[in-house]
């Protein structure tokens, strides 16, 4: 923007507004960004859970799975769910201290 106010002219209105707006454009874009990627982040995340939860539960269903291995699957389960809910109280929690500040 700042480009676009050095040709159209520093010292016209329209440069002037470009130069003192570029700062916010720039803030604000840089927030939606970071948001997007927060969420793609999130997407991904929950996409190899799910994955991972598939595989688990495919090898448990499968007859030439022995049962030693289908009380590891069982564990590795408990875990895969134990670890999604940990991260979800992580975020909660910070949702939550940022709203305080």
């Amino acid at each position: 923007m700042i480009a676009i106010a050095q040709v159209v002219g520093t010292h016209t209105v329209l440069g002037q507004i470009l130069m003192y707006v570029a700062p916010t454009v720039a803030v604000v874009a840089g927030s939606l960004l970071y948001q997007v990627k927060l969420q793609a982040d999130w997407y991904g995340e929950r996409w190899q859970v799910r994955r991972a939860r598939k595989t688990l539960e495919k090898q448990l269903l499968s007859p030439h799975t022995t049962d030693e291995h289908k009380l590891w699957i069982k564990e590795q389960l408990q875990e895969v769910d134990r670890v999604v809910a940990e991260a979800e109280l992580r975020r909660v929690r910070l949702l939550g201290q940022s709203r305080k500040m």
